[in-house]
């Protein structure tokens, strides 16, 4: 693969949660109680996501925090029987120049699900509108991986949901994730929060348990989004990753120290890199076959916590070299 810098040591990182709720539709805070305890933690930004409400305002907006604009949508299909349902994040693309975007606190009807097409049908409204569209919290709403697999359009799914996990212990969504990379589908992860309220201040809590790092040249909105659909972001529940770079065909990361450092991949085996003595590492190094469906990192902590990054697709970009 051409030598690539994915992540930059030396460069500006934002830190935001993308997934986090209101007084505006089922949480606790209000909008200005949400802002501040973001802020506080030393977060850069944050999506009010509220369920079938839009936000789109820069009246809170600094110049060390902006919000992100953005909403949840839900289709609850068979909530009461089987508990499968879709839960859509949407992001403000303004590159997508939707000629009629939603505007601030507008709503969006549910739709009456009928088929899978119901699905992809609001996957394509919500782009129509000007929206990048995530796949929140797959375990928690029992998706079934092959339908995944079938929709098109959405850019990420949500690989980590904080209160799904410390509430239901469904909050990952790794294997989803993994399920449509094996069969092509190039997709990118999230972690974020889906905070309603509680404590903020406490152990265990809704609040900071999920969050994307954001590489980008500023903070702003567009810059934000622009730099998450060409994947420089990590996701993270706890360890930080450095920096992420391919040179003569090997990937290599740098991290905060942590217990084990792993590159996942298909159709071949990855590798898993630990100190033999226990001790803690902090950079790792896989060299690139280039015939990997995709390669991707997870850097584990002592406690199993994890940063991802976003997967390379090392076949991929070898076919299209050669096309050239």
């Amino acid at each position: 693969m051409r030598d690539t810098i994915i992540l930059d040591a030396g460069r500006q990182k934002y830190k935001g949660n993308i997934h986090s709720h209101s007084v505006r539709s089922d949480g606790e805070y209000t909008v200005e109680q949400m802002i501040e305890a973001y802020r506080s933690k030393g977060y850069d930004f944050m999506c009010l996501s509220d369920h079938e409400v839009y936000f789109q305002s820069d009246a809170y907006d600094t110049e060390e925090f902006i919000m992100l604009d953005g909403y949840e949508m839900a289709c609850e299909m068979e909530r009461e029987t089987t508990g499968q349902q879709y839960h859509m994040h949407g992001l403000l693309d303004r590159s997508l120049q939707a000629e009629k975007p939603f505007l601030h606190d507008e709503e969006h009807a549910k739709p009456n699900y009928v088929s899978l097409d119901t699905i992809q049908q609001l996957i394509d409204e919500m782009r129509s509108k000007g929206n990048l569209v995530i796949m929140n919290h797959p375990e928690w709403s029992k998706n079934r991986e092959e339908d995944l697999l079938k929709l098109e359009g959405y850019a990420a799914i949500e690989i980590y949901n904080h209160q799904s996990e410390i509430q239901e212990a469904v909050g990952y969504g790794v294997s989803y994730w993994d399920y449509v990379l094996k069969r092509g589908k190039q997709v990118n992860a999230i972690a974020a929060d889906d905070t309603h309220g509680g404590p903020t201040d406490m152990a265990v809590s809704e609040f900071y348990g999920g969050w994307i790092t954001v590489e980008s040249e500023r903070l702003e909105q567009q810059a934000i989004i622009d730099a998450m659909k060409a994947g420089q972001y990590y996701s993270s529940n706890g360890p930080m990753i450095y920096g992420l770079r391919i040179e003569n065909d090997r990937l290599k990361v740098k991290c905060s120290p942590v217990q084990s450092i792993r590159f996942i991949t298909f159709p071949d085996n990855g590798l898993a890199e630990m100190d033999p003595t226990g001790e803690l590492i902090t950079d790792a190094e896989y060299f690139i076959q280039n015939d990997e469906q995709y390669v991707r990192v997870e850097c584990i902590d002592g406690s199993g916590k994890v940063a991802w990054s976003n997967p390379i697709y090392p076949k991929f970009e070898m076919q299209a070299s050669e096309e050239l």
